[in-house]
């Protein structure tokens, strides 16, 4: 279905499933979809602004009334009105003769018909016809560019079907927030929810990935598993990541979750009931360790990647 998308819009579905697991939702809805939009559409976000768009995120969280974090590595489809608009920003984007799907056609998809996402949009006297010319006269920059893995991506990498068919949503989970565009940001901000820059965040997860390659194996040999704990925070100060390069961090990263995915697709249903014990929690199988992993991934990648200025 994303064959066609940009990087950019690539991140609107990341976002959107992150803003719906934000909340509880069971399914990835229109008013996902524009929270995320707005976060990568240039010209939408100039022309809402800062403060309605987060006006809007506090409206739709009171109306969710939030039950409690989603993990996105549990399926987390789209409703069927979300798909409706995904198929109409793939039509715009053939009526207005360009091969690429970007942040501006999922606005096109949102607006072909009423909904809760269009009549936000319409106060501010974005319409259909209008913002159609608007995405014409507008190339998006990055669909001159190849769709890359963090950035870095020397040789393509194949896509593997798991063996074991209960992972395809975690395994699809980990593709995604390994593939999006990080090397652009800068390591050097603060995050707004945990006491660290973004390359101290991610040089957690790389320690994270490190620990998770081992416990993955282990299992796999010893048919069970029992580590000691999740590696402590404490050690992203120890380790002096602030101090490390940024890029070569998301390298690294990438890297090390693309050869855990090699290991994961491999894996057999049988030997994703091996039990695990990680530090003082209850036992609970292979599966359900790996995808605790990714739904860690997305959250922190989540606050990576959110706007901190």
């Amino acid at each position: 279905m994303f064959e066609r998308f940009t990087e950019k819009a690539r991140r609107v579905i990341f976002f959107a499933r992150y803003e719906a697991s934000a909340v509880g939702s069971p399914q990835i809805h229109l008013e996902h979809l524009l929270l995320a939009i707005l976060r990568e559409d240039a010209v939408l976000k100039a022309r809402v602004g800062e403060a309605r768009a987060e006006a809007f995120r506090k409206q739709i969280e009171l109306q969710s009334g939030v039950r409690g974090k989603i993990t996105t590595s549990v399926d987390l489809p789209l409703s069927a009105p979300s798909k409706r608009a995904l198929s109409y920003a793939a039509e715009e984007s053939e009526k207005l003769g360009q091969q690429y799907i970007c942040p501006g056609h999922l606005v096109l998809g949102l607006l072909r018909d009423g909904n809760v996402a269009s009549s936000f949009l319409q106060q501010f006297d974005i319409d259909l016809l209008t913002y159609r010319e608007v995405v014409r006269t507008t190339p998006e920059e990055s669909a001159r560019q190849p769709v890359l893995s963090g950035a870095v991506r020397e040789e393509p990498v194949e896509a593997v079907t798991p063996k074991a068919a209960s992972l395809n949503s975690t395994v699809a989970a980990l593709e995604r927030v390994i593939a999006l565009e990080l090397t652009s940001l800068n390591g050097q901000q603060r995050l707004k929810r945990k006491p660290w820059t973004r390359v101290e965040a991610l040089g957690y997860l790389v320690d994270l990935a490190t620990a998770h390659h081992e416990w993955l194996g282990t299992a796999l040999v010893e048919s069970r598993l029992a580590a000691p704990g999740y590696p402590a925070e404490a050690r992203v100060a120890a380790e002096r990541y602030r101090e490390y390069s940024w890029p070569n961090l998301v390298k690294i990263w990438v890297a090390l979750n693309r050869l855990l995915l090699h290991v994961l697709v491999r894996v057999s249903e049988e030997e994703l009931n091996v039990q695990c014990r990680i530090g003082l929690a209850e036992p609970c199988t292979l599966l359900v360790v790996m995808q605790r992993y990714v739904g860690m991934c997305e959250d922190l990648v989540g606050q990576i990647t959110a706007k901190l200025d």
